[in-house]
C-alpha cells in the first residue's frame, strides 16, 4: 500500500470518527479549529525527526478531535559509511480529548475554549527506512577483531497511547505540552545484513550505543511506548 493510499484511508477514518453525535449533549456556538506544529519532532532522535501539523477541531469547552500527519524531510546527521537505504518516513495520528477540568467547572464561560488540562486516546501508525551500520565480533575468537557491517533498515509501527496535556493560549497563539503513554507493535526488517547474533556474532559499538538493538529485525513485537514534546499553535 504507498503513501497516498495510507493518507486516503487515515482521513477518512477522522471523519468516521467524528464525534459529533456523541458530544451533542453540551453545545457551544464558539467552534474553534487549531493549527499547530509539532517542535519537538523537527529534531526526533529516537525515531526520526520529521515536519509535522496538526489540526485539532474543538467541538466545545471540553471536547476535540485532532488529526496529525508527518513526513521526514531530513535526517539528523546520520554517518554511515555506505548507503543501503535513503532515509525517508511518515507518522499519522488520530486522537480524541477530553478536558476533563472544563466539564467539571460550575461557570463554563469563563474558560477559554483553548484553555486547559486534558486527557485523551490516541492511535498512530508510523512508518520509515534508513542505513545504519554496526560493529561486531566473533564471540569465540581470540584477538575480537572487528567487523563493520553497514545495512537498511524498514520499520512499520502502530499503536494506542493514553494522553495527557495541558494548552495555554496567549491571544491566538497557543503553547501546548503533551505527554503518551501506551503500547505499540514493531515490524523491523533489515537488509543486507551480516551480523547475525545466532551465528556468535557479538556487537561492540561502544557504551553509548543504548538503542542500537531497536533497528535489528529480533526487536519486532509488541513494546511499551512513552514519549513527551510540546506544540506550537494558531487558533483561528
Amino acid at each position: 500500500m504507498n503513501f497516498l493510499k495510507k493518507l486516503k484511508i487515515f482521513c477518512v477514518a477522522i471523519f468516521i470518527c467524528s464525534p459529533n453525535l456523541f458530544f451533542s449533549q453540551e453545545k457551544n456556538d464558539e467552534h474553534s479549529y487549531i493549527l499547530k506544529l509539532n517542535a519537538t519532532a523537527l529534531v526526533d532522535g529516537f525515531s526520526f525527526p520529521a515536519v509535522q501539523f496538526a489540526l485539532e477541531r474543538k467541538f466545545n469547552n471540553s471536547f476535540s478531535v485532532q488529526g496529525e500527519l508527518g513526513l521526514q524531510l531530513y535526517d539528523l546527521g546520520n554517518s554511515v559509511d555506505t548507503v543501503s537505504i535513503d532515509s525517508k518516513g511518515f507518522r499519522a495520528n488520530a486522537e480524541g480529548r477530553f478536558y476533563f477540568l472544563n466539564y467539571y467547572k460550575k461557570n463554563k464561560s469563563r474558560r477559554r475554549i483553548s484553555d486547559g488540562v486534558y486527557a485523551g486516546f490516541q492511535a498512530f501508525y508510523r512508518e520509515n527506512q534508513f542505513s545504519r551500520n554496526t560493529s561486531y565480533y566473533f564471540e569465540e575468537s581470540e584477538n575480537e577483531e572487528l567487523y563493520k557491517d553497514n545495512f537498511g533498515v524498514k520499520k512499520k509501527i502502530f499503536g494506542a497511547n493514553l494522553a495527557l496535556g495541558f494548552q495555554r493560549q496567549f491571544g491566538h497563539f497557543v503553547l501546548e505540552p503533551y505527554m503518551y503513554i501506551g503500547i505499540m507493535n514493531r515490524h523491523i526488517k533489515n537488509f543486507d545484513r551480516s551480523y547475525n547474533p545466532h551465528l556468535g556474532h557479538v556487537e561492540d559499538n561502544g557504551p553509548h550505543d543504548l538503542f542500537g538493538d531497536t533497528d535489528m529485525e529480533e526487536s519486532s513485537g509488541y513494546k511499551a511506548n512513552f514519549s513527551f514534546g510540546l506544540r506550537l499553535g494558531y487558533r483561528f
